[in-house]
């Protein structure tokens, strides 16, 4: 959703279904001025759940996960307070469980789990190109939308249902908003296998990171929480 008027109805709706069917719900509104962690595309996602999982993700990636976990913990009437299951989703990922427990369910769906820890047996792209700021100044804003569609491009997403995906292919931001960077300094890398819409998607790269001269006003990763 674009607009937080929108998200807000969508959660609202999503809520009172769960209450009819007496099911206990909630749902986080949470800001989209840039995508979650640094990765986008499957195998490049994979990589960054396995790091994440071992509290060596990325921050916001990290909070918005515990968080989620947290709910669905004090939900279920595992926690007898959010700040209990808080504390109990801190734990397990802490202490390894939810990096086990993710291994358990790759082996469960009949895959190896040493993916996670060989990273070099997920499928891998055969060409990078980084994507530079046009000049110096500060990222105030980095547009997931087109970010998304640029993954889509080079063959991370479907433009048509026919649309093979290419597990190996995506990006990584190199920075986020907030940041600081100079002219020619790289913003992103797109990791692909065939070039046909590569320059295409580099271009809507570098137009989906905003560049100011002041920094940006600090956002709130979550905005709301409709229950």
């Amino acid at each position: 959703m674009k607009r937080q008027v929108d998200a807000r109805r969508l959660a609202q709706l999503m809520v009172g279904i769960g209450r009819r069917m007496d099911v206990r719900v909630q749902a986080l509104i949470t800001d989209m001025n840039q995508p979650l962690g640094f990765a986008v595309g499957n195998a490049l996602e994979v990589m960054e759940v396995s790091q994440t999982l071992q509290n060596a993700g990325p921050v916001d990636l990290t909070r918005i996960s515990l968080e989620l976990a947290a709910r669905m913990i004090h939900l279920g009437k595992a926690a007898a307070s959010l700040e209990e299951a808080r504390e109990v989703a801190q734990r397990k990922l802490l202490d390894g469980s939810g990096y086990r427990k993710l291994k358990e369910v790759i082996e469960a769906q009949g895959d190896n789990p040493s993916v996670l820890d060989r990273i070099e047996l997920l499928p891998n792209a055969s060409g990078a190109r980084e994507v530079t700021s046009p000049r110096a100044g500060f990222v105030s804003s980095i547009d997931a939308e087109d970010i998304g569609r640029a993954a889509m491009m080079i063959g991370a997403g479907r433009d048509s249902k026919d649309d093979e995906i290419d597990p190996a292919v995506g990006l990584i931001l190199e920075v986020k908003a907030g940041q600081r960077v100079e002219a020619d300094s790289v913003l992103c890398r797109l990791y692909y296998t065939k070039e046909d819409r590569l320059e295409e998607a580099a271009q809507l790269v570098e137009d989906a990171f905003r560049i100011s001269a002041h920094p940006p006003e600090e956002y709130d990763l979550i905005l709301e929480v409709v229950s």
